[in-house]
């Protein structure tokens, strides 16, 4: 699936484009909203290999399927985008929507769950289980501290480097980097101290776990 260019349908598989130095997001953003096609296809291009390392790192075998369904709701939603972020954090956070979607679908359908591996004869209390892990990690998520909270969620959720965040929050970079530190401390302590019964709480800190192994400084 791709977007029709001003010369034809391009497929986002392909995309070795070559890139205009000139044209900046703002400008392709400009030249997209006025009905330009060959500005949307260029500026969308210039992002899949940010796509690609998003849901490879998460879903490999199903990467390239939803890459695709995230250019494409980005395409029919384009219009609510108000530029109060970056695009880029727009459109991952299209991808992050994307990937829950897929996740949600695929434990439903009794495949594999969010970060875990599951078997296909797993059982519908199995598959529970994974995702009540998941909203006890999103709890912790909630009740840290904002400061940490906030620089975990741009890391993890959306696949914004230290860089980015330090730019986009006006921090020094080891600023970031001391708020992941602590923000991961942060999240293990909660749940350690909670009052979850053993089972369940050693099941969400693996969680924790795989969550943070999803990506390195």
């Amino acid at each position: 699936m791709g977007i029709a260019s001003e010369t034809g349908t391009a497929s986002f598989k392909g995309y070795g484009i070559g890139m205009h130095a000139e044209d900046t997001t703002e400008i392709l953003l400009m030249r997209w909203r006025s009905g330009s096609r060959a500005a949307a296809d260029r500026l969308l291009r210039r992002y899949v290999p940010v796509l690609n390392g998003f849901f490879g790192r998460r879903a490999s075998n199903s990467a390239d399927d939803l890459v695709q369904r995230t250019l494409l709701a980005c395409i029919q939603g384009i219009e609510r985008f108000e530029g109060r972020s970056t695009f880029r954090s727009y459109l991952l956070g299209i991808a992050r929507n994307q990937y829950l979607m897929w996740r949600r679908s695929e434990a439903l359908s009794g495949y594999e769950a969010l970060t875990q591996p599951t078997l296909r004869e797993d059982g519908p209390s199995q598959l529970a289980a994974v995702r009540q892990e998941q909203l006890i990690l999103l709890g912790a998520l909630k009740r840290v501290d904002a400061e940490f909270s906030i620089v975990l969620r741009m890391f993890y959720f959306s696949d914004c480097s230290v860089e980015e965040i330090a730019t986009e929050l006006g921090i020094p970079v080891g600023t970031v980097k001391s708020r992941l530190s602590r923000g991961r401390a942060a999240l293990k302590a909660d749940l350690e101290k909670s009052n979850l019964r053993e089972p369940m709480r050693e099941a969400a800190l693996q969680e924790l776990t795989r969550w943070l192994a999803t990506r390195a400084e």
